[in-house]
């Protein structure tokens, strides 16, 4: 089970597979990849402080029907971003769950028809090398993941329907160092000596426009939301690294489900037309009368993006230690899909205090169309200390391309019963230029006062 947009519903899982000794696969309905397997990582090149790394992919067909496949310039295949996460911080390295890589996207371009997820490969009534058949997986080396002449930018693509133009993948004008387009990762975030005890995740997605023109055609049979699956690996190294797979592949997950003790919710705001994010958060109480908010925000497959996060404060509620975590951006490219070529901003959001809540927040889409927006496959983090333990409270989100901010559960310092003053935060530092100022976004709504208890009046009494 799993909460979505505040209710539980029924998680998909996968087939039940058929009887041992047969090879005709029970699979859902319609065209389904997923990622089967992320059999490895690696590390592909440097440069700077950073280090540039490809995750290894096995995709399986889950569904009964074929999945489009065909290379560019033709564009109905499926698209591969790679992602790199870091569980860390606090008495047991889980209090903090963010992304610090992420790739551009691997161009399908043939696939074979292997039987790695053991569904059933059934290559009847399909085109093999242009079709991933019913039940079938193709592999993905992380060195051809990792190609950077076959990335593409992650600009050019609808999340959702799966589109982009034929264009998709032009690399004139490129000048590659050992970072380019792979998932680029800061080398302090996986020196093992800097984080001893962390816990990495890597996670792809396969997003693909046939899974979305079907679902139009097919109602009932739209399976766009369970293409990601993430794996455990282990680290080893200081500057250079070597990664190791830790268990097995977590199947039609995204990797923010492994934050141990966390509460993560899947959020649709706008069902048919966009695609889902995830809300997730967990309160720590490290010291006696401290209460550590930890907050991640991660979009899946959702194309409006999201521009502002607003937590609200109960009255009197003091907070410190105020911080925000995105992962690293890749510079502008020719051709990279951005506006103007100029690649998407690094500013960290802007943070704005009220007696009643706290924001975070990048520039609209009308102030900056490459603006630090939580675009799909990407997932931020905000946090803060507080003296008051928390409470069930509702978190807006303000989304950066279109629709109207929406509110979503989670929980949220408590107040008291005589307000204080409450000081002036200072943000946490990070590694990126300094804010650019924005206007501050709608006020969250101040949330009722609690109603004051009417004390019982003494017995009257009784007539003799």
């Amino acid at each position: 089970m799993q909460l979505v947009n505040g209710e539980p519903k029924s998680m998909m899982m996968p087939p039940l597979r058929a009887a041992i000794g047969t090879d005709a696969p029970a699979l859902v309905p319609g065209p389904d990849v997923i990622v089967g397997d992320l059999p490895d990582m690696e590390q592909f090149g440097n440069s700077g402080t950073q280090v540039g790394l490809g995750v290894a992919t096995t995709s399986c067909n889950n569904g009964s029907r074929p999945l489009d496949w065909f290379a560019l310039p033709n564009t109905d295949h499926p698209v591969i971003p790679q992602n790199l996460y870091r569980m860390s911080s606090g008495p047991n390295n889980n209090e903090r769950f963010e992304q610090i890589g992420q790739s551009w996207l691997k161009h399908a371009f043939a696939a074979l028809e292997d039987n790695a997820c053991g569904f059933g490969c059934n290559t009847n009534g399909c085109s093999q090398g242009v079709q991933l058949c019913s039940g079938c997986s193709d592999p993905y080396s992380a060195g051809l993941n990792a190609d950077q002449s076959s990335i593409g930018s992650r600009a050019w693509v609808n999340p959702f329907t799966g589109a982009f133009p034929s264009s998709a993948n032009n690399h004139s004008g490129h000048s590659h160092d050992g970072v380019s387009h792979r998932v680029r990762v800061e080398a302090n975030d996986l020196n093992t000596t800097l984080n001893p005890g962390a816990t990495y995740f890597a996670e792809a997605q396969y997003v693909t426009p046939h899974e979305y023109s079907w679902c139009q055609s097919h109602p009932g049979e739209c399976n766009l939301y369970n293409n990601a699956s993430y794996r455990q690996f282990t680290v080893s190294g200081i500057t250079n690294f070597t990664f190791s797979p830790f268990g097995p592949t977590v199947r039609m997950q995204p990797a923010i489900m492994a934050w141990t003790g966390a509460t993560v919710n899947q959020v649709q705001p706008d069902p048919g037309n966009d695609g889902i994010w995830f809300m997730g958060y967990k309160v720590t109480n490290p010291t006696v009368g401290v209460w550590h908010y930890e907050y991640a925000v991660y979009n899946q497959n959702l194309d409006r993006a999201i521009q502002s996060f607003s937590v609200p404060l109960g009255a009197g509620a003091n907070i410190s230690n105020i911080g925000f975590h995105a992962p690293p951006q890749e510079p502008g490219w020719a051709n990279d899909g951005t506006f103007n070529n100029q690649g998407y901003s690094r500013t960290p959001w802007a943070v704005t205090q009220a007696s009643d809540s706290i924001t975070w927040n990048t520039e609209t889409f009308a102030q900056n169309q490459n603006a630090n927006a939580i675009r799909w496959g990407t997932l931020y983090n905000f946090r803060f200390d507080a003296d008051r333990p928390p409470q069930s409270a509702n978190a807006t989100i303000g989304f950066f391309k279109t629709g109207s901010p929406i509110t979503v559960a989670i929980q949220a310092p408590s107040g008291s019963a005589t307000p204080t003053p409450t000081p002036t935060p200072t943000a946490t530092a990070t590694p990126t230029p300094t804010p650019t100022p924005t206007p501050r976004p709608s006020p969250t709504p101040r949330t009722s006062p609690t109603p004051r208890t009417r004390p019982t009046p003494p017995p009257r009494p009784v007539s003799g």
